[in-house]
């Protein structure tokens, strides 16, 4: 084989190697890659450690950015930036044909409404101004267009992933295991953390697994029993005062004492015996009745839960709910209903006599009789409702908190999208949520992916409504086609990659992104090694970016990949090295020198050394961008807001600081 032949074979096998990790589509020639991403769609964050956002943006179109991500670490920093500002950055994105996106407060918003005490829904609404605070800034950056604002889908931790390998029908198969799990009380917002066990069973050999799912069902199911326990407790204190007074009763000789006193010979000793047995049998009728109001708060509360949260299996089939509301609760139902007639009456009465008595109208005997009469009727049909409830079966008031962030969050959402249309119309700005860390709520695929079409539904639900009724009176084709757009996803490459340090593989991350690629209309690029979010320019770490960036492209529909920006986070890698990320990013994402898709890639290109007639150094050195500025907006003069010249200002509004790259 000659040296031509063994060079061609290493050429194609490496044509093969790149072709099948994405990152060309074919090699017909070295003109036909199929980059990811244009130069101008390829930006930056500013830092959300500082307020001064306007120098922030100067400072990275400087670099040549066009695409530029502002935001603030928290809503006290998000405050200190002046609504001028955001005017200010209009006019620098139209003089310099710049996008620039926003990022919602990173620490303090929590759309599900979240607290470190639990779930709180007073925090919740708040979390909706906030956002629609958010909202309101990013459509004075760009009044015409549709600002893409990146939200956190969830700030709390909810669980704690593990990749297993287990054995089914001869086979081994690989499954997702939650090792740990936030519990919610979706009645109290309390929260109560659980953990994955193995235990020993009586007349097993070996331990057998209690997942978190087990132990919430466990939860469930004791916590209903414990309440049925004390409905019991309450009916067996009022047996056994019941029984005490009949002892007390029959040691006075009550019975013979009433034919006494009818008859007209009860002794003055007879009488204070009468009285001492009355007040047995007062007592006793105050126990009764402050014990059956006890149960009928109970009860009450407890079928409250009942409806409310209903036990699902894994396909969403209420079974045991149905089961009992099918067969069991009509016969409750009609007695309780039957019983409801004679109560009604029996309370006007009540009411009627208390009346009368107030006003002297009725004797004392008359008033007790009709009140009796009345709580008979309350307590028996309390004793209805206390055996339904008995015969229930047990709710799922206890729910992992990653679930109840997919409800809350789909409905914040939905209520701030319908705010920003009636306010913006179709020049709203796009709500985008993005995926945080695997640990955190609606970290993976399936849980924001549901989120986000649960966001839709709700969101479609209210804009057909007319306006008089709160809606936005569209048609439903109209409305879905609206909840499309303006809400979706921001795919952190990075954050899903951190799924590495429990066990997962590439092409477990890669189905991450298959699973969420048709939602996604915004991208943030950051690298890492799978177990801290190192914030490294793309190609400096091991995620598998170009994989699940081939998952977004190919589900998306012709011609919106091309709209996505993919916003390089990488603050930290410049605090560290004090070095601009871009040309990393240029050349790790398959960008072209120029404009067309064509030739040279600065991966090909912006490392290279030139030859002896061509000067010495790389191409495009950072000096040369220090002595002159980068190409484009930054050749402007001073007053226009470019660097050209040493002038103290870039802009009226404008900061002269460096600044440096954000972080999230």
């Amino acid at each position: 084989m000659t040296e031509f032949d063994e060079e061609m074979e290493r050429w194609q096998k490496e044509a093969k190697k790149l072709t099948e990790s994405g990152i060309r589509d074919d090699y017909d020639s070295s003109m036909d890659s199929k980059y990811y991403f244009s130069a101008g769609k390829i930006g930056a964050t500013t830092s959300p450690q500082v307020a001064n956002q306007i120098g922030e943006l100067n400072s990275r179109l400087n670099q040549g950015l066009k695409a530029v991500e502002l935001g603030a670490m928290n809503q006290r920093l998000m405050d200190q930036v002046p609504k001028e500002h955001f005017t200010e950055i209009k006019r620098l994105n139209k003089l310099t044909g710049s996008e620039a996106s926003l990022h919602a407060p990173i620490q303090d918003l929590d759309l599900a409404g979240f607290t470190q005490q639990g779930w709180d829904p007073s925090q919740q609404e708040r979390s909706i101004r906030q956002l629609n605070s958010v909202i309101e800034r990013a459509h004075m950056m760009d009044p015409e267009g549709n600002t893409p604002i990146t939200v956190h889908a969830g700030g709390f931790p909810t669980q704690k992933w593990k990749k297993i390998e287990e054995e089914v029908d001869g086979k081994k198969v690989t499954k997702d295991l939650r090792t740990e799990m936030m519990l919610i009380n979706q009645q109290t917002g309390e929260v109560q953390p659980v953990r994955y066990e193995e235990r020993m069973r009586f007349g097993k050999e070996k331990p057998e697994p209690f997942t978190v799912n087990d132990q919430m069902e466990t939860l469930n199911r004791n916590s209903w029993d414990r309440e049925k326990f004390q409905l019991l407790q309450w009916q067996k204190m009022m047996d056994e005062n019941e029984q005490k007074t009949n002892s007390r009763l029959s040691q006075l000789d009550y019975l013979d004492l009433l034919k006494e006193k009818e008859e007209g010979i009860l002794t003055k000793e007879g009488a204070q015996k009468l009285n001492l047995a009355e007040r047995e049998l007062k007592s006793n009728e105050n126990f009764r009745t402050e014990a059956y109001r006890n149960m009928r708060s109970s009860v009450e509360t407890m079928y409250e839960r009942f409806e409310k949260y209903p036990d699902k299996d894994e396909d969403g089939e209420e079974v045991n709910y149905g089961l009992y509301k099918e067969k069991t609760y009509p016969s409750y139902k009609k007695e309780f209903e039957k019983g409801g007639k004679e109560f009604e009456k029996a309370r006007k009465e009540y009411a009627k006599t208390i009346g009368e008595f107030d006003k002297g109208n009725v004797s004392r005997d008359v008033f007790e009789k009709a009140k009796s009469n009345f709580e008979n009727v309350y307590n028996h049909q309390t004793e209805i409702i206390r055996r339904a409830v008995e015969d229930m079966p047990a709710p799922k008031t206890w729910i992992s908190a990653d679930d109840f962030s997919k409800e809350k969050v789909s409905e914040s959402v939905s209520l701030a999208a319908v705010d920003s249309f009636k306010k913006y119309g179709k020049k709203s700005p796009l709500i985008l949520l993005e995926n945080v860390y695997p640990e955190f709520a609606l970290s993976r695929a399936d849980t924001l992916k549901s989120t986000v079409e649960g966001a839709r539904d709700k969101f479609v639900e209210r804009a057909v409504k007319k306006e008089r009724d709160g809606g936005l009176g569209l048609s439903k084709s109209e409305a879905e086609k609206t909840a499309e757009k303006l809400i979706g996803v921001t795919w952190d490459v990075g954050h899903i990659y951190m799924l590495k340090k429990s066990g997962y593989s590439d092409e477990d991350i890669k189905k991450e992104a298959e699973k969420i690629a048709p939602f996604v209309k915004h991208i943030h690029l950051t690298d890492n090694f799978g177990f801290e979010d190192s914030h490294l320019p793309p190609g400096l770490g091991g995620v598998n970016m170009k994989e699940q960036l081939d998952e977004i492209r190919d589900a998306q529909k012709k011609g919106d990949f091309e709209k996505i920006r993919g916003i390089v986070e990488a603050g930290e890698f410049v605090a560290n090295y004090k070095e601009v990320p871009h040309l990393y990013a240029l050349s790790h994402l398959g960008s072209p020198l120029y404009t067309e898709n064509v030739g040279p890639y600065w991966g090909d290109i912006w490392d290279k050394q030139g030859g002896y007639f061509g000067g010495y150094g790389e191409i495009m050195p950072q000096k040369y961008f220090d002595l002159y500025g980068a190409p484009g907006f930054s050749q402007l003069p001073a007053s226009l807001g470019g660097s050209g010249g040493k002038g103290p200002e870039r802009g009226r509004l404008a900061s002269s600081g460096e600044g440096a790259l954000g972080e999230e």
